[in-house]
């Protein structure tokens, strides 16, 4: 084991006279792995709890079961808990979403850890999601569309403790932050040692949680699914026994709506989206977990908060801000995943050269660069990586990078207001196509097309496009999919692409709701569980 931060380093950053928090990182080089299902985590944590995971080639995961406080919000209208004085009340507050979680996180001063080459980008700070609808505080928008079922727009949790998993070097950092007085602090090893005890702590908790037991063994995962395809349910991408506000024809009509503004030079491209609802008869927790094993994304997530859940299975960056370098990763052009290796390829053969899927990603580029351009440093933005092709279980994406040095005097908080939400997501050019989509969508987007991610104490962020995501309030799940539409689209197509990019989660769903049917059984022969 290595400690991370030493007590030399706690005394110098204690002169200084300038950090409110002051962090301690242990970390495990035991090979203590990841636990095989986070069931066992759950039954551990606060009611408010969140997962972020690099489930698809990334390197690290990042677990807080016990966040201190917690900033959650509807509109204009804010408050925050502080779940560190059990018993308290919740503070009411007002004002923007963005301005509120800089105003919440701006007395935390903590040394930049992420600095270090030794230490992963993420040790503590805050996490959360934005909601689609946070857009209204940062752009004049028409208010159309129904709020229903009235999600929060926004949720975000602060951890002075945190688990964080390197996958690349099978290693664990138990991370501490110790509140302590600007001006210096006195007992200030006293406060040294109790940080030590908890990583330690903290560590002995992990081998518990990754020495857990299997609650469903690999076979009687695969009999599920096998069930489950057997049974022909959900492989269209619509989610059995659903109701949905935007119906075939009505979808179409919308389509058609959006060519006709395309024409009179209203916008280029809308993304269009359509939502299917029903009671879960499983938990966001089991979902994600059948997320994982199906669909292992870059930018997985699940929140949990009291009747309010997301397990998401992204693949998109919306931003990230690691020192001064900020990056955005657009998706723009999608295929369905062949049946064999030779359809497979001919599938993206097929992406890469329709002149629709190319004319529509690198219009969507150039929304990004400029996105990134209004907090860039002039001169710095540029596109390091042009249309590769990346695949997930069911679809295969055309993919870029854009990269910029942020500006003198802009922070994390500047460049959310700059990217979000995704152009990627609603369109070109994006004001006016988000103008469109409230008009033409039946219900307001919610979580979906929002953000989920992380933002530190030093101000270094990462923030995914909520996409291939299940949210789930009181009880009723939501599952919300979008196409881009151009000039040329069919309707009928875009309809179906909806349903195709919704199969990852609708087989998601339908393997976690079987299991808990299996259990609520007792067990039965392929998916008896222990």
């Amino acid at each position: 084991m290595q400690v991370l931060t030493s007590w030399p380093e706690w005394e110098r950053w204690a002169a200084e006279k300038k950090y409110t928090l002051l962090p301690y990182v242990l970390k495990s080089d035991l090979d203590l792995g990841l636990p095989v299902s986070w069931e066992n985590a759950w039954q551990a944590a606060a009611p408010y709890s969140l997962l972020l995971e690099n489930g698809k080639g990334g390197r690290y995961t990042y677990l807080g079961l016990r966040p201190v406080s917690v900033l959650k919000g509807k509109g204009a209208v804010a408050e925050m808990l502080d779940l560190s004085r059990p018993g308290s009340e919740a503070v009411q507050l007002s004002g923007a979403p963005l301005d509120l979680l800089r105003q919440w996180i701006r007395p935390y001063r903590s040394p930049a850890l992420a600095a270090s080459a030794a230490l992963p980008p993420f040790t503590g700070g805050v996490a959360g999601f934005l909601g689609y609808d946070v857009a209204r505080s940062l752009e004049r928008l028409p208010s159309k569309a129904l709020d229903q079922p009235g999600f929060p727009d926004y949720v975000w949790l602060r951890f002075e403790q945190l688990w964080i998993y390197d996958h690349a070097e099978q290693a664990l950092y138990c991370a501490v932050y110790t509140p302590v007085v600007a001006a210096g602090c006195e007992g200030l090893e006293d406060l040294y040692q109790q940080a030590a005890a908890e990583a330690e702590a903290m560590l002995a908790e992990w081998r518990r949680l990754a020495a857990s037991a299997l609650t469903t063994t690999a076979a009687e995962a695969d009999g599920i699914v096998a069930a489950v395809e057997a049974a022909g349910s959900g492989t269209d991408g619509m989610w059995p026994g659903m109701s949905t506000a935007f119906a075939v024809e009505n979808f179409q009509a919308a389509v058609r709506a959006v060519q006709e503004y395309i024409r009179q030079g209203d916008v280029f491209q809308v993304n269009l989206s359509l939502r299917q609802e029903a009671p879960l008869a499983s938990t966001p927790e089991q979902v994600y977990e059948w997320l994982r094993k199906l669909n292992p994304s870059p930018y997985m997530g699940l929140l949990r908060s009291p009747g309010f859940a997301l397990s998401s299975a992204s693949p998109e960056l919306l931003v990230k801000l690691h020192g001064d370098k900020v990056s955005a990763r657009p998706i723009a052009g999608t295929r369905r995943r062949g049946h064999t290796p030779a359809e497979d390829a001919a599938m993206e053969a097929e992406l890469r050269g329709s002149e629709k899927e190319i004319a529509e990603h690198i219009m969507l580029v150039d929304l990004e660069r400029n996105d990134v351009g209004r907090v860039a440093a002039y001169g710095t933005v540029r596109v390091p990586e042009l249309m590769t092709v990346e695949r997930y279980s069911h679809v295969m994406h055309l993919v870029s990078q854009v990269e910029g040095i942020i500006a003198p005097g802009k922070d994390a908080y500047d460049v959310i207001a700059a990217m979000f939400p995704g152009g990627t997501i609603t369109g070109a050019p994006k004001v006016r196509t988000m103008e469109i989509i409230e008009e033409l969508e039946p219900v307001r987007r919610g979580p979906y097309t929002g953000s989920m991610g992380w933002i530190d104490y030093s101000g270094d962020m990462e923030l995914n496009i909520v996409i291939r995501t299940l949210a789930v309030q009181d009880g009723i799940g939501y599952i919300q999919t979008g196409a881009g539409i151009v000039i040329d689209s069919d309707p009928y197509r875009e309809y179906r692409e909806c349903h195709n990019k919704a199969k990852a989660v609708v087989k998601a769903v339908l393997c976690s709701e079987k299991l808990q049917e299996l259990r609520n059984a007792g067990g039965a022969e392929g998916g008896a569980t222990r």
